[in-house]
């Protein structure tokens, strides 16, 4: 690592706890906002000599004027460095390119918007290689492609030292991912909040509510199909909704159409951990017949089998939701299927996955 971005990196770990976000604004309001202020708006302002450019900044000192210039510069400054000129917004204050000449005479202001540059490139970086840059990485030190927070409190599961939010550290709390269980009476290994047979540790659950445990109850789901013949069928025993004669549809929020924006997007916000409003906001059609968060994160964890579409025994976001949402946005062949295809895969071809999900959606 370069020593010149050791200091960056000991920056945005102290202020951590805030974001990347409130680091960056950070260091440019203490850094580059005297800059700005200072020269640079003397042009870039609403009737200045370089209002037609895409850097027009706003006069003043306030909080809200420091952000509305900080959005506009770091805006400009993201998207030099996705297309690989990462110090374009240096260059030209330093004259190359710039009607203005060069208005960062000073050392001390070149390395200013040098580091602030850097930070925002490092912020965009992905540190832990799993494929979510740091600026939107949940957990920016660990793999964790999948973003779980099941307590939403911004800190990915696989870093968060309570992921269930209950106050209670993972090391010391009988059940982690469950902030509502505390006490397992009959030491079955299920919380007794959960346990629906809190005083029997060979029963613990009761699928279809018929007071009968799963484990002496034939048929688990009530379906009216036997665990053992849902098993022999390759269909699951615990869902009603899969069964050899109650087909599975990929219109989720049941609206009679199947569709990307709706149907897609909260298939890929179950399969990421999302639940409650985050789950069903802005993605259910106007005449769903499914609707509640509740109904649609029941329907989608009871067909978690049929999610799989990729047929590698795991239902995930960046394999089978990806497929799903290409495929209801129109994708095909090669376009469908690339970077989205599971390791184990059993539906590997572009011609099995949309023969796999066709029959499942409504025809149109």
């Amino acid at each position: 690592m370069s020593r010149r971005l050791l200091p960056l990196l000991l920056f945005f770990t102290t202020l951590s706890a805030f974001g990347d976000d409130a680091a960056l604004f950070t260091l440019y309001k203490t850094r580059v906002a005297p800059i700005i202020q200072g020269t640079c708006i003397g042009c870039h302002v609403s009737g200045g000599a370089a209002s037609s450019t895409r850097l027009v900044y706003a006069s003043g000192s306030s909080t809200s004027v420091q952000q509305a210039n900080f959005d506009r510069v770091r805006s400009y400054i993201e998207g030099n460095i996705k297309t690989g000129s990462q110090y374009t917004f240096l260059n030209k204050g330093q004259g190359q390119g710039h009607g203005g000449l060069n208005q960062l005479p000073r050392a001390e202001d070149v390395q200013a918007v040098t580091d602030f540059i850097d930070a925002i490139a490092l912020s965009l970086s992905d540190g832990d290689e799993d494929g979510v840059t740091n600026d939107l990485d949940n957990c920016q030190d660990v793999a964790n492609a999948e973003q779980a927070d099941l307590d939403q409190d911004g800190k990915g599961d696989v870093c968060d030292a309570d992921i269930d939010g209950d106050g209670v550290a993972n090391e010391d709390d009988d059940f982690p991912k469950d902030s509502t269980e505390t006490q397992d009476s009959d030491q079955d290994g299920v919380g007794d909040v959960r346990d629906a047979f809190d005083d029997d540790p060979k029963e613990f659950e009761d699928t279809d509510g018929n007071g009968v445990g799963d484990v002496a109850d034939p048929d688990d789901d009530g379906d009216g199909f036997s665990d053992a013949q849902e098993l022999a069928d390759g269909t699951n025993p615990k869902s009603r909704f899969s069964c050899p004669s109650c087909a599975f549809s990929f219109d989720v929020d049941e609206s009679q159409a199947a569709q990307p924006l709706t149907d897609g997007l909260l298939v890929i916000r179950h399969l990421f951990g999302f639940s409650g409003n985050a789950l069903t906001a802005g993605a259910v059609a106007s005449l769903a017949g499914r609707g509640s968060s509740e109904d649609i994160t029941v329907f989608l964890t009871d067909a978690d089998a049929e999610l799989d579409i990729d047929g590698n025994g795991k239902s995930e976001p960046l394999t089978d939701g990806l497929l799903l949402i290409r495929y209801l946005f129109g994708f095909s062949g090669e376009a469908l299927i690339s970077g989205a295809i599971g390791s184990g895969a059993e539906r590997n071809t572009a011609a099995a996955v949309e023969a796999y999900i066709e029959a499942r959606v409504p025809l149109q």
